[in-house]
């Protein structure tokens, strides 16, 4: 998009609503302007009233009329400016929201092709930047040109001459702006990108801190750090010198200006052509509209800031959503639950195929286990369940009913998943269970926890269910985390269950207290289970052995390690038959 595209879009999403509220702020406006015309008028008869002609009523009305216009225009300055704030937070707000709309409904593809810094550094600096578009920008540039308006319609009503001979520098002026202007729109967007590298860099950063201390690695961090942080403070300095840039071009053309104004001034005075009254008031109107016109002259620059702020926003906004329901899309009606994939094949993005033409069936309510060697498909297929992503080839069903037919909403609500990678939110255990049923009671709550084995180590705890769990968890230990999240899938109660290596990370006293935790939340639903460890789904009724993108093998336990093949080897390995 262009620039002219970016101002209509942003006006027609973001600033139209507030019409209103820009009419209040736009008479304001009128008034400012007004009023600071005014007191640049009243010069001229205060200097023939008070200093020529002695009037001595006059010494007393117009000082009063001088204060008047100063107190208008203060006043009217301050509500258009708390109005401007309050319109330019609502547009942040609203765009934030925008943002965090579209990243949670994007399709995991795109957001785990994208750092977490990068849409930080979105949800922060850009959308601050944007704000500025609103409210130091856009709405002080019509303020701004307002008041020209005014001061340059005094000026012309003053001396037409002089008025000409005082405005044929602001092409000029604006000619600067506009070169300052496309250096602004660069520099920011290196700023920006700059910043997004230093937030994904220290987000890494605080993530790996036991790992960079356990390697030794600090200085290198911090040098690595330093080089960072450096390039941001340096392409940062850059937009503040660019914009820094108009203000002394700007008090040069402004000195120019009064000069001319001066020189050609005195000249028709002293020939007895421009009185002084006039031409004080006339002088003071040019050096008050010399004001707007340097505003206006960084507001180009300003702008030029916002779009490529602007830029990156609408980037992420326009954002195609592949994953969606179709028109047609009905609720998933669970009967059975039996899992069918048929001729499924998967890549992706650019990346050759991961499943290739599979077909499986799973009977409802029965415990099917996905084995095989790393990288084989296994968590592919889980993905493809819960519409993470959608297969190349082949279609899905639950009961008959294609996936890609039912509303994404009504299948995610029958599948619960629990994997080796446990988010936890930094919130009390109580409301981390709740994410899987914000409508469970305390009973329900207690009973999901006697089920999940973990509800006499919540107990144990100081504050038992009230106990902040720190981020992602780490107040906790693996066994404690795995517990919570299969007690918060037991609350969400769904038909199917998708178990991804959850104790892989255990040791063995705590892996039996998993597995029975997982037992009791697989109870009379379809359930699979990944597991690299076989003692863990030896009592699987089916098993499928995946390897290379296709079935390999599949059976019971015993079924698998007559056939003397992939499973036999693994089962072997780890000394298990």
């Amino acid at each position: 998009m262009n620039k002219i595209q970016l101002a209509k879009r942003i006006y027609k999403t973001q600033i139209k609503k507030y019409l209103p509220d820009l009419g209040v702020i736009f008479i304001f406006m009128v008034i400012n302007g007004a009023a600071t015309a005014a007191v640049a008028w009243l010069l001229d008869p205060a200097i023939k009233k008070i200093f020529i002609e002695k009037d001595n009523k006059m010494l007393f009305i117009i000082p009063a009329l001088i204060v008047i216009a100063f107190v208008a225009k203060s006043i009217s300055l301050y509500f258009t400016r708390i109005q401007s704030v309050n319109i330019s937070f609502k547009v942040k707000e609203s765009i934030q929201k925008n943002l965090a709309e579209k990243i949670l409904g994007a399709d995991l593809s795109y957001v785990n092709d994208n750092h977490s810094g990068k849409f930080i550094s979105n949800f922060t600096e850009d959308t601050h930047r944007l704000q500025n578009i609103t409210q130091t920008i856009g709405l002080s540039s019509i303020k701004e040109l307002i008041s020209l308006i005014f001061l340059v319609s005094l000026m012309i009503s003053k001396d037409i001459y002089l008025s000409l001979l005082a405005l044929i520098l602001i092409p000029l002026a604006a000619l600067i702006s506009k070169k300052l202007g496309k250096r602004m729109g660069k520099a920011v967007y290196g700023a920006l990108e700059a910043n997004e590298q230093f937030t994904k860099y220290l987000s890494e950063t605080l993530k790996s801190v036991t790992l960079i201390k356990i390697f030794q690695r600090e200085n290198n961090e911090m040098s690595k750090l330093s080089q960072i942080i450096k390039n941001w403070i340096n392409k940062s300095s850059k937009v503040e010198k660019t914009r820094l840039g108009t203000g002394p071009m700007m008090e040069t053309i402004t000195g120019i200006a009064v000069a001319l104004v001066v020189f050609a001034g005195g000249y028709r005075s002293i020939a007895g052509d421009l009185e002084v009254g006039a031409f004080f008031s006339f002088l003071t109107a040019l050096m008050l509209a010399y004001q707007p016109v340097r505003a206006l002259a960084g507001i180009n620059v300003g702008l030029n800031e916002g779009f490529a702020a602007a830029t990156r926003i609408y980037k992420i906004l326009d954002e195609q959503v592949l994953i969606k329901d179709n028109d047609n899309a009905k609720d998933l009606n669970i009967k059975n639950g039996d899992i069918e994939f048929k001729n499924v094949s998967m890549q992706y993005k650019n990346g050759p195929n991961v499943l290739n033409s599979i077909s499986l069936l799973i009977k409802g309510k029965t415990k099917v286990a996905l084995v095989g060697p790393s990288g084989g498909g296994k968590s592919t297929i889980l993905n493809l369940i819960p519409r993470f992503y959608d297969p190349k080839e082949g279609y899905i069903s639950i009961d008959q009913q294609d996936i890609k037919n039912i509303t994404i909403k009504s299948l995610r609500k029958e599948i619960a998943l629990v994997s080796q990678e446990i988010i936890l939110f930094d919130d009390t255990i109580k409301n981390n269970l709740l994410f899987g049923n914000p409508l469970a009671t305390d009973d329900e709550i207690k009973s999901a926890c006697e089920k999940a084995n973990c509800d006499k180590f919540i107990e144990e705890m100081n504050d038992g269910y009230n106990t902040l769990v720190g981020e992602n968890g780490i107040k906790l230990s693996g066994g404690q985390k795995q517990r919570i999240s299969i007690a918060r899938a037991i609350l969400k109660n769904s038909s199917i269950i998708l178990l991804d290596e959850a104790t892989s990370a255990l040791d063995t006293e705590s892996e039996k207290i998993v597995q029975e935790a997982m037992n009791n939340l697989s109870q009379n639903k379809t359930t699979i289970t990944i597991a690299h460890r076989l003692s863990t789904i030896k009592n699987a009724d089916l098993i499928y052995v995946i390897d290379k993108g296709i079935i390999a093998e599949q059976g019971s336990h015993e079924d698998l390690i007559l056939q003397n093949g992939i499973y036999k080897k693994l089962c072997d390995q780890q000394t298990l038959n």
